[in-house]
């Protein structure tokens, strides 16, 4: 789809996408890529990164991939430094990493549930933490940008509740706080906006194929959906450009819904025992090709 943006919208500037190596993380970078940023791409499994860096270079987009996990601030320290090196000054960070199965809470580990955290909103905070000395007005510290852009990837499901999401509800609405609180403290300290995008269903992500299956997604009732389709990446990737460019220099503090209006129509009463075929049915693939962070080891 052609990009409304023009193409010069980001040029100059230096974005650092945690989970960029698929899904929405990976548009995200491709779209501030095809608007004259450089990327740089943070994820723990290389072969992911060299693949995601290597389809972007191909489109012309500077980008290097970085291995680490967001909840180990050692990791988080030495990419952020990496990348500040390489592109000498870091303008914009989009926390995209996240964890996600299917659980009941009876079922649900104490140790599963911190997992979930861990990644989502201690990741979301270590990452910015160790991103601020880059980003912070004025060149202070290490950085040499004038202000910058935090953008951290919620969801909508805390919105009301769901199902087998008990860890990740509560996981983005920890991030959602964040968003709030460093965007008060950082905008008045130091011209950071922080900002957040919370996606619905999106197609071709690993979200939606750890929790919905291709062989189930015919299933879901289109007339739950106000606009009668799944989201792209490609519309997130727009809205992260929206907050990321000029349009949005005075956005400050909000998660904005990209969801066509799916949560409007919460609750949206699904059977808990059809959720619990569904997670036979995702756990039962999770064993033969694994994806995300399978319950039985946490």
């Amino acid at each position: 789809m052609e990009s409304p943006f023009r193409a010069d919208i980001l040029r100059g500037q230096v974005a650092f996408v945690t989970g960029g190596g698929s899904g929405i993380g990976f548009e995200i970078s491709r779209q501030f890529g095809k608007h004259g940023a450089s990327v740089a791409i943070m994820g723990r499994r290389r072969h992911v990164l060299d693949a995601a860096v290597s389809a972007l270079q191909s489109e012309g987009i500077q980008a290097i991939g970085l291995a680490g996990d967001v909840r180990k601030r050692e990791d988080a320290s030495r990419v952020l430094e990496e990348a500040f090196k390489h592109f000498g000054k870091l303008d914009i960070l989009v926390n995209g990493a996240a964890g996600n199965f299917l659980a009941s809470p009876e079922d649900l580990s104490p140790n599963a549930f911190r997992t979930v955290l861990d990644i989502d909103s201690v990741g979301t905070y270590t990452m910015s933490h160790e991103a601020l000395n880059y980003l912070k007005k004025g060149g202070q510290g290490k950085g040499l940008s004038t202000g910058g852009l935090i953008l951290n990837i919620s969801a909508t499901l805390h919105y009301t509740a769901s199902w087998y999401q008990i860890h990740v509800s509560a996981a983005k609405a920890a991030v959602d706080s964040i968003t709030r609180s460093l965007a008060l403290e950082w905008g008045t300290d130091y011209d950071i906006r922080v900002n957040g995008i919370a996606p619905g269903p999106i197609q071709d992500t690993p979200g939606m194929r750890k929790l919905v299956p291709a062989e189930m997604q015919s299933d879901v009732s289109r007339d739950d959906r106000l606009l009668h389709k799944l989201g792209k990446t490609w519309d997130i990737a727009m809205a992260a450009l929206y907050l990321a460019s000029d349009a949005g220099k005075f956005v400050n503090g909000t998660t904005m819904i990209v969801d066509g209006g799916h949560w409007l129509s919460q609750p949206r009463y699904i059977a808990k025992e059809d959720v619990k075929n569904l997670s036979r049915v995702v756990e039962k693939k999770s064993r033969k090709s694994p994806v995300g962070i399978p319950s039985s080891k946490l």
